[in-house]
Protein backbone atom coordinates (compact mmCIF):
# COMPACT_ATOMS: atom_id res chain seq x y z
CA UNK A 1 0.00 0.00 0.00
CA UNK A 2 1.54 3.32 -0.51
CA UNK A 3 0.68 6.74 0.33
CA UNK A 4 -0.85 9.08 -2.36
CA UNK A 5 -0.10 12.78 -1.17
CA UNK A 6 -0.82 16.11 -3.67
CA UNK A 7 2.77 17.23 -4.50
CA UNK A 8 1.72 20.89 -4.40
CA UNK A 9 1.88 20.13 -0.11
CA UNK A 10 5.18 18.63 -0.73
CA UNK A 11 8.90 19.93 -0.44
CA UNK A 12 6.92 23.16 0.62
CA UNK A 13 7.85 25.09 3.80
CA UNK A 14 5.41 26.03 6.68
CA UNK A 15 4.24 29.51 6.78
CA UNK A 16 6.72 31.33 8.98
CA UNK A 17 5.69 34.76 10.94
CA UNK A 18 6.68 37.82 9.07
CA UNK A 19 8.89 38.32 12.07
CA UNK A 20 11.42 35.25 11.82
CA UNK A 21 11.02 36.12 7.69
CA UNK A 22 12.20 39.83 8.54
CA UNK A 23 15.58 38.05 10.65
CA UNK A 24 16.08 35.51 7.90
CA UNK A 25 15.82 37.72 4.67
CA UNK A 26 16.45 41.35 6.60
CA UNK A 27 14.79 44.37 5.89
CA UNK A 28 13.08 44.72 2.29
CA UNK A 29 14.35 46.84 -0.44
CA UNK A 30 12.23 47.97 -3.41
CA UNK A 31 14.07 49.79 -6.25
CA UNK A 32 11.49 51.50 -8.39
CA UNK A 33 11.86 51.77 -12.41
CA UNK A 34 9.84 54.55 -13.95
CA UNK A 35 10.16 53.29 -17.79
CA UNK A 36 9.04 56.10 -20.70
CA UNK A 37 10.21 57.28 -23.70
CA UNK A 38 10.75 60.56 -22.02
CA UNK A 39 13.90 59.42 -20.03
CA UNK A 40 15.41 58.19 -23.51
CA UNK A 41 15.43 62.23 -24.32
CA UNK A 42 15.70 63.56 -20.94
CA UNK A 43 11.91 64.18 -20.18
CA UNK A 44 10.19 63.08 -16.67
CA UNK A 45 12.07 59.91 -16.43
CA UNK A 46 15.23 61.32 -16.84
CA UNK A 47 17.72 61.27 -13.78
CA UNK A 48 18.46 65.10 -12.82
CA UNK A 49 18.65 67.18 -9.86
CA UNK A 50 14.86 67.58 -9.39
CA UNK A 51 13.93 63.83 -9.32
CA UNK A 52 14.72 59.93 -9.25
CA UNK A 53 15.38 58.74 -12.88
CA UNK A 54 15.60 55.05 -13.65
CA UNK A 55 16.87 52.65 -11.34
CA UNK A 56 17.05 55.63 -9.06
CA UNK A 57 16.95 54.66 -4.69
CA UNK A 58 14.32 55.22 -2.82
CA UNK A 59 15.42 54.51 0.57
CA UNK A 60 17.06 57.78 0.99
CA UNK A 61 14.98 60.24 2.67
CA UNK A 62 15.52 63.12 0.12
CA UNK A 63 15.02 61.25 -3.07
CA UNK A 64 12.01 59.77 -1.41
CA UNK A 65 10.27 62.84 -0.41
CA UNK A 66 11.20 64.81 -3.79
CA UNK A 67 10.04 61.60 -5.91
CA UNK A 68 6.47 61.26 -3.34
CA UNK A 69 6.15 65.03 -4.33
CA UNK A 70 6.18 64.15 -7.53
CA UNK A 71 3.55 61.81 -7.89
CA UNK A 72 0.94 62.94 -5.68
CA UNK A 73 -1.96 64.34 -7.68
CA UNK A 74 -2.98 67.60 -7.87
CA UNK A 75 -6.03 68.29 -5.92
CA UNK A 76 -6.58 71.78 -7.30
CA UNK A 77 -5.53 73.25 -10.68
CA UNK A 78 -3.32 76.09 -10.68
CA UNK A 79 -5.13 79.57 -12.21
CA UNK A 80 -3.75 79.21 -15.06
CA UNK A 81 -4.57 75.63 -15.78
CA UNK A 82 -8.19 74.72 -17.09
CA UNK A 83 -10.27 72.80 -14.54
CA UNK A 84 -10.35 69.00 -15.36
CA UNK A 85 -13.20 66.05 -15.55
CA UNK A 86 -13.11 65.51 -11.92
CA UNK A 87 -12.00 69.00 -10.14
CA UNK A 88 -15.19 69.56 -8.47
CA UNK A 89 -15.08 66.19 -6.95
CA UNK A 90 -11.67 66.65 -5.86
CA UNK A 91 -12.32 70.16 -4.05
CA UNK A 92 -15.94 68.50 -2.38
CA UNK A 93 -13.90 65.59 -1.30
CA UNK A 94 -11.65 68.23 0.50
CA UNK A 95 -14.25 70.57 1.72
CA UNK A 96 -15.84 66.78 3.30
CA UNK A 97 -12.58 66.29 4.84
CA UNK A 98 -11.88 69.64 6.03
CA UNK A 99 -15.22 69.66 8.25
CA UNK A 100 -14.55 66.57 9.95
CA UNK A 101 -11.33 67.86 11.70
CA UNK A 102 -12.02 69.15 15.06
CA UNK A 103 -11.68 73.24 15.20
CA UNK A 104 -9.02 73.11 18.04
CA UNK A 105 -6.37 72.32 14.62
CA UNK A 106 -5.22 69.34 16.66
CA UNK A 107 -6.23 66.43 13.33
CA UNK A 108 -9.06 64.73 15.35
CA UNK A 109 -12.17 64.15 13.67
CA UNK A 110 -15.00 65.05 16.15
CA UNK A 111 -16.87 61.79 16.47
CA UNK A 112 -13.35 59.75 17.28
CA UNK A 113 -14.36 55.58 17.22
CA UNK A 114 -15.39 54.68 20.87
CA UNK A 115 -15.40 50.98 19.87
CA UNK A 116 -12.71 48.37 18.68
CA UNK A 117 -13.99 47.82 15.33
CA UNK A 118 -13.55 51.19 15.05
CA UNK A 119 -10.43 52.30 16.02
CA UNK A 120 -9.12 49.50 13.74
CA UNK A 121 -11.10 50.92 10.70
CA UNK A 122 -8.98 54.15 11.03
CA UNK A 123 -5.99 52.74 11.68
CA UNK A 124 -6.68 50.90 8.24
CA UNK A 125 -7.13 54.01 6.52
CA UNK A 126 -4.04 55.95 8.01
CA UNK A 127 -2.18 52.26 6.76
CA UNK A 128 -3.54 53.29 3.41
CA UNK A 129 -2.16 57.00 3.48
CA UNK A 130 1.12 55.69 4.19
CA UNK A 131 4.04 56.80 1.95
CA UNK A 132 5.16 53.48 0.69
CA UNK A 133 1.28 52.80 0.53
CA UNK A 134 0.93 55.49 -1.49
CA UNK A 135 3.62 54.10 -3.88
CA UNK A 136 2.04 50.33 -3.97
CA UNK A 137 -1.73 51.37 -4.45
CA UNK A 138 -1.11 54.52 -7.13
CA UNK A 139 2.23 54.40 -8.51
CA UNK A 140 1.15 56.50 -11.33
CA UNK A 141 -1.48 59.16 -10.51
CA UNK A 142 -1.27 61.08 -13.61
CA UNK A 143 -1.91 58.19 -16.29
CA UNK A 144 -4.75 56.69 -13.84
CA UNK A 145 -6.55 60.27 -13.91
CA UNK A 146 -6.39 60.17 -17.74
CA UNK A 147 -7.42 56.67 -18.18
CA UNK A 148 -10.51 58.12 -16.05
CA UNK A 149 -10.84 61.03 -18.28
CA UNK A 150 -11.16 58.69 -21.58
CA UNK A 151 -13.08 56.36 -19.78
CA UNK A 152 -15.74 59.23 -19.15
CA UNK A 153 -15.38 60.77 -22.58
CA UNK A 154 -16.48 57.44 -24.12
CA UNK A 155 -19.37 57.11 -21.75
CA UNK A 156 -20.50 60.44 -23.10
CA UNK A 157 -19.53 59.90 -26.75
CA UNK A 158 -21.73 56.60 -27.05
CA UNK A 159 -24.69 57.84 -24.81
CA UNK A 160 -24.58 55.75 -21.52
CA UNK A 161 -25.16 52.80 -23.97
CA UNK A 162 -23.40 49.74 -23.20
CA UNK A 163 -22.28 46.72 -25.77
CA UNK A 164 -23.15 43.30 -25.46
CA UNK A 165 -20.02 41.97 -24.04
CA UNK A 166 -20.25 44.86 -21.10
CA UNK A 167 -24.03 43.97 -20.67
CA UNK A 168 -22.49 40.68 -19.96
CA UNK A 169 -20.36 41.31 -17.47
CA UNK A 170 -22.65 43.26 -15.27
CA UNK A 171 -25.02 40.79 -15.05
CA UNK A 172 -23.19 37.41 -15.10
CA UNK A 173 -20.00 36.57 -12.85
CA UNK A 174 -16.96 34.31 -13.87
CA UNK A 175 -13.35 33.41 -12.22
CA UNK A 176 -10.47 32.22 -14.21
CA UNK A 177 -7.88 29.85 -11.72
CA UNK A 178 -4.83 28.94 -12.52
CA UNK A 179 -2.54 26.32 -11.13
CA UNK A 180 0.82 25.49 -10.16
CA UNK A 181 3.13 23.78 -12.19
CA UNK A 182 2.89 20.19 -11.45
CA UNK A 183 5.32 17.31 -12.20
CA UNK A 184 3.14 16.05 -14.90
CA UNK A 185 2.54 15.69 -19.17
CA UNK A 186 0.19 17.74 -21.04
CA UNK A 187 -1.07 14.14 -22.86
CA UNK A 188 -1.56 12.93 -18.84
CA UNK A 189 -2.95 16.44 -17.67
CA UNK A 190 -5.81 16.56 -20.80
CA UNK A 191 -7.49 13.42 -20.08
CA UNK A 192 -8.69 14.87 -16.41
CA UNK A 193 -9.04 17.89 -18.08
CA UNK A 194 -11.67 16.62 -20.06
CA UNK A 195 -13.68 14.35 -17.79
CA UNK A 196 -14.74 17.26 -15.83
CA UNK A 197 -15.47 20.06 -18.90
CA UNK A 198 -19.00 21.30 -18.47
CA UNK A 199 -19.99 19.03 -15.30
CA UNK A 200 -20.87 21.17 -12.50
CA UNK A 201 -18.52 22.04 -10.05
CA UNK A 202 -19.76 19.10 -7.12
CA UNK A 203 -19.87 16.66 -9.99
CA UNK A 204 -15.82 17.92 -11.22
CA UNK A 205 -14.69 17.37 -7.74
CA UNK A 206 -16.91 14.14 -7.04
CA UNK A 207 -15.53 12.85 -10.62
CA UNK A 208 -11.15 13.22 -9.28
CA UNK A 209 -11.82 11.83 -6.11
CA UNK A 210 -12.94 8.26 -7.08
CA UNK A 211 -10.52 8.88 -10.29
CA UNK A 212 -7.56 6.77 -10.49
CA UNK A 213 -5.60 9.02 -11.73
CA UNK A 214 -2.39 10.48 -10.21
CA UNK A 215 -2.61 14.23 -10.99
CA UNK A 216 -6.10 13.84 -10.13
CA UNK A 217 -5.81 14.63 -6.28
CA UNK A 218 -3.94 17.92 -7.50
CA UNK A 219 -7.17 19.07 -9.78
CA UNK A 220 -9.92 18.08 -6.76
CA UNK A 221 -7.24 20.40 -5.10
CA UNK A 222 -7.18 23.54 -7.02
CA UNK A 223 -11.23 22.70 -8.27
CA UNK A 224 -11.86 23.32 -4.46
CA UNK A 225 -9.47 26.09 -4.04
CA UNK A 226 -11.34 27.81 -7.60
CA UNK A 227 -14.99 27.02 -6.11
CA UNK A 228 -13.81 29.04 -2.92
CA UNK A 229 -12.57 31.91 -4.35
CA UNK A 230 -15.36 32.27 -6.42
CA UNK A 231 -17.81 32.20 -3.65
CA UNK A 232 -15.41 34.53 -1.71
CA UNK A 233 -14.37 37.51 -4.18
CA UNK A 234 -17.04 36.98 -6.90
CA UNK A 235 -20.36 36.11 -4.75
CA UNK A 236 -20.83 33.00 -6.74
CA UNK A 237 -23.11 30.22 -6.08
CA UNK A 238 -24.98 31.76 -3.04
CA UNK A 239 -28.48 32.05 -4.74
CA UNK A 240 -30.08 29.47 -2.18
CA UNK A 241 -28.92 31.61 1.09
CA UNK A 242 -29.86 35.09 -1.16
CA UNK A 243 -33.22 33.48 -2.38
CA UNK A 244 -32.34 33.33 -5.76
CA UNK A 245 -34.17 29.81 -6.48
CA UNK A 246 -36.35 29.70 -9.58
CA UNK A 247 -40.20 28.88 -8.81
CA UNK A 248 -40.02 26.66 -12.06
CA UNK A 249 -36.94 24.73 -13.04
CA UNK A 250 -36.03 25.90 -16.30
CA UNK A 251 -34.97 22.90 -19.06
CA UNK A 252 -32.44 23.90 -21.52
CA UNK A 253 -30.03 21.70 -23.69
CA UNK A 254 -26.24 21.89 -23.62
CA UNK A 255 -24.20 22.05 -26.56
CA UNK A 256 -23.11 18.57 -26.23
CA UNK A 257 -27.36 17.75 -26.53
CA UNK A 258 -27.63 17.16 -23.05
CA UNK A 259 -30.99 17.79 -21.52
CA UNK A 260 -30.99 19.00 -18.57
CA UNK A 261 -33.06 20.97 -15.51
CA UNK A 262 -31.94 24.52 -13.32
CA UNK A 263 -33.38 25.15 -10.28
CA UNK A 264 -30.27 27.28 -8.94
CA UNK A 265 -29.28 30.08 -11.70
CA UNK A 266 -25.96 30.84 -9.30
CA UNK A 267 -24.59 26.74 -9.45
CA UNK A 268 -21.23 26.85 -10.59
CA UNK A 269 -19.92 24.95 -13.45
CA UNK A 270 -17.06 24.44 -15.24
CA UNK A 271 -17.18 26.27 -18.24
CA UNK A 272 -13.91 25.68 -19.94
CA UNK A 273 -10.90 23.67 -18.60
CA UNK A 274 -7.58 23.60 -20.93
CA UNK A 275 -3.76 22.45 -19.86
CA UNK A 276 -0.79 24.34 -20.56
CA UNK A 277 2.78 22.68 -20.92
CA UNK A 278 5.82 24.54 -19.07
CA UNK A 279 9.23 24.06 -19.17
CA UNK A 280 11.68 20.84 -18.44
CA UNK A 281 11.72 19.92 -14.61
CA UNK A 282 14.98 17.62 -15.53
CA UNK A 283 16.55 15.37 -17.75
CA UNK A 284 18.28 12.25 -16.82
CA UNK A 285 20.21 9.34 -18.94
CA UNK A 286 18.24 6.26 -20.49
CA UNK A 287 21.04 3.03 -20.74
CA UNK A 288 20.39 0.86 -23.53
CA UNK A 289 21.95 -1.71 -25.09
CA UNK A 290 25.38 -2.25 -27.56
CA UNK A 291 26.79 0.93 -25.35
CA UNK A 292 24.05 3.36 -26.51
CA UNK A 293 21.72 5.31 -24.67
CA UNK A 294 19.16 8.08 -24.61
CA UNK A 295 18.01 11.17 -22.46
CA UNK A 296 14.57 11.37 -20.53
CA UNK A 297 13.06 14.95 -20.07
CA UNK A 298 10.85 15.50 -17.21
CA UNK A 299 7.97 17.72 -18.54
CA UNK A 300 5.46 19.52 -16.00
CA UNK A 301 1.92 21.08 -17.11
CA UNK A 302 -0.50 23.66 -15.44
CA UNK A 303 -4.27 23.05 -14.98
CA UNK A 304 -6.77 26.11 -16.14
CA UNK A 305 -10.28 26.15 -15.15
CA UNK A 306 -13.00 29.17 -15.74
CA UNK A 307 -15.79 28.90 -13.28
CA UNK A 308 -19.25 30.33 -14.27
CA UNK A 309 -23.10 30.66 -13.06
CA UNK A 310 -25.91 28.44 -14.66
CA UNK A 311 -27.60 32.08 -15.96
CA UNK A 312 -25.08 31.66 -18.32
CA UNK A 313 -25.77 28.27 -19.71
CA UNK A 314 -29.45 29.69 -19.72
CA UNK A 315 -28.65 32.91 -21.71
CA UNK A 316 -26.20 30.92 -24.42
CA UNK A 317 -29.26 28.32 -24.93
CA UNK A 318 -32.07 31.31 -24.97
CA UNK A 319 -29.64 32.94 -27.92
CA UNK A 320 -29.38 29.90 -29.74
CA UNK A 321 -33.50 29.19 -29.79
CA UNK A 322 -33.75 32.69 -30.67
CA UNK A 323 -31.21 31.80 -33.74
CA UNK A 324 -33.34 29.07 -35.23
CA UNK A 325 -36.40 30.78 -34.66
CA UNK A 326 -34.80 34.11 -37.23
CA UNK A 327 -33.53 31.96 -39.48
CA UNK A 328 -37.10 30.93 -40.45
CA UNK A 329 -37.83 27.41 -42.39
CA UNK A 330 -35.15 25.24 -44.29
CA UNK A 331 -35.98 26.07 -48.58
CA UNK A 332 -35.04 23.01 -50.67
CA UNK A 333 -34.10 24.92 -53.46
CA UNK A 334 -33.17 28.34 -52.17
CA UNK A 335 -33.18 31.00 -54.36
CA UNK A 336 -29.95 32.37 -54.94
CA UNK A 337 -27.16 32.93 -57.39
CA UNK A 338 -24.86 29.79 -58.35
CA UNK A 339 -20.72 30.32 -58.59
CA UNK A 340 -18.17 28.45 -60.00
CA UNK A 341 -20.78 26.52 -62.40
CA UNK A 342 -19.07 23.81 -64.76
CA UNK A 343 -20.60 23.58 -68.26
CA UNK A 344 -20.32 20.16 -68.10
CA UNK A 345 -21.94 17.31 -65.75
CA UNK A 346 -20.00 16.77 -62.00
CA UNK A 347 -20.43 12.42 -63.18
Amino acid sequence: MTLRVAARHLGQPAALPSSVLALRLGPAVQVRHKWSLGSLFGGKGAKNDKGPGIGSDLDNPEVRKRFLKASKPKTRPAADEPAGVFADELQEAEKETAQSLSRDGSGVPENAPQSFEEQLEVARREALTHEGTHIAIDPDPASRVQWQRRKVIQMVRRRGVLTPQERIKMTERELLHKSAWLPTSTKKLVMLSRQIAGKTVDDAITQMQWSKKKMAREIKWYLEQARDLAITQQGMGLGRVNGELLKQPKKIQTKDGTWMEIRDPTRMYVAQSWVGRGDWRGKHTDIKGRGRMGIIQNPKASFTVILKEERTRIREYQEREAKKLAEGPWVHLPNRKVYGQRPYYSW
